[in-house]
């Protein structure tokens, strides 16, 4: 509780003064009243009574800017340390009092909304914050957590409309904008609404032409209309724009394109976007698509050379192991460390967040940590 005696023991002192000064304009009985009770809640705070405490700062006769600007920092630790009933306590106080002006009570209202969200309950949490937009249009600070209640509501239509609202950054804006249409793709793909998916993914397109997941789902709504080869296009597309989705994607690919001229085009695909940008984490994936055509053994001098000059991933140690054992002149110490890495390649996730650091064993585009777009990445 001494963090909250730091936020509170200004406003103690500021309570002195304010007396000392009402005593001299004779108008000393609202002071009188402010700063003993103010002491006697720090008390209740010290002696880790909380409840106590509330009761005496939510009994305050009246509010200047310097008290109702303490009464929400205390609000907001009191969310900040999981105590998301105190800080609804409080903040369902401060809203109902009628001395508040426009200002605090618009922050009010914020802070209300974010304890609401906190504690789970969406529904209050969004009611809230369309009541403030609503109140005060000019506000749009209700637009970002309104925003990411739609998308765990999965309302991407309405998430979709806040954007323009809520993210000033370009970049981030039409990413975003991209995302929502593309889950309303999904859904609709889901459904087999090829006509409607079209018309999304045009928009999504035109928003953000170098998306790799809009490739992405291009060439699933060609697969959908039988356009093998177009889907193999947009795949080959989508990879140029993300190398992160073709360990992701390898076993989809194989599921998909399993003619043996498809695979040849497959393998072509994957192998000239490694010698575009080498990189070790792709091996895998390369791999499977080289042994599902015969031609495994092909990838050996590639092995040798990232065994000997880059580590990688566990992953990647574990494929370059494997396939090393069928050489002539592999060991049985080579043969146990493919046992061993492999073991241990099986027990780690095998994608991680790369702004929380969340690890998460299948790819999605959205971080359910930290609710980050495009930060999921392989390890």
């Amino acid at each position: 509780m001494l963090e909250i005696l730091f936020i509170l023991l200004p406003l103690a002192f500021y309570s002195g003064w304010r007396t000392a000064y009402k005593k001299k304009r004779s108008s000393q009985t609202v002071g009188a009243e402010v700063s003993p009770r103010f002491v006697q809640g720090i008390n209740f705070l010290l002696n880790e009574e909380p409840d106590k405490a509330l009761d005496v700062f939510l009994e305050t006769p009246s509010l200047d800017a310097q008290a109702a600007e303490t009464f929400l920092a205390l609000g907001k630790m009191f969310r900040n340390r999981g105590e998301v009933n105190r800080a609804l306590r409080l903040h369902q106080h401060l809203v109902a009092r009628p001395d508040l002006t426009n200002a605090q009570r618009q922050t009010a209202m914020l802070a209300l909304g974010e304890d609401f969200f906190a504690a789970g309950l969406l529904d209050r949490a969004e009611s809230v914050f369309n009541e403030l937009l609503k109140t005060y249009p000019k506000n749009t600070a209700a637009c970002i957590p309104l925003r990411r209640i739609y998308e765990q509501l999965h309302e991407w239509e309405k998430a979709l409309a806040l954007t323009e609202y809520s993210v000033t950054d370009k970049t981030e804006r039409i990413q975003l904008m991209a995302h929502y249409l593309c889950e309303q793709v999904e859904e609709l793909l889901a459904k087999n609404q090829l006509f409607q998916v079209d018309e999304k993914l045009k928009k999504a397109l035109n928003i953000y032409p170098q998306s790799a997941r809009v490739q992405t789902l291009l060439a699933e709504l060609a697969l959908a209309r039988g356009e093998r080869a177009a889907a193999l296009k947009y795949f080959r597309q989508a990879l140029t724009y993300d190398q992160r989705l073709l360990n992701s994607l390898v076993k989809r690919l194989l599921t998909v394109f399993t003619q043996p001229v498809e695979l040849q085009q497959l393998y072509e695909v994957v192998s000239t976007e490694y010698r575009r940008k080498p990189d070790s984490k792709m091996l895998p994936a390369l791999a499977s698509i080289a042994q599902a055509i015969g031609q495994g053994g092909s990838l050996s001098p590639i092995m040798h050379q990232h065994l000997q000059h880059e580590l990688g991933n566990v992953q990647t140690l574990a494929c370059v192991a494997r396939y090393l054992t069928t050489e002539a002149n592999s060991t049985h110490t080579l043969a146990e460390l493919s046992l061993a890495l492999g073991r241990l390649s099986s027990t780690l996730p095998p994608f991680q967040c790369a702004h929380c650091g969340y690890k998460l064993h299948e790819y999605v585009w959205r971080c359910p940590a930290c609710h980050h777009w495009d930060s999921v990445q392989s390890q």
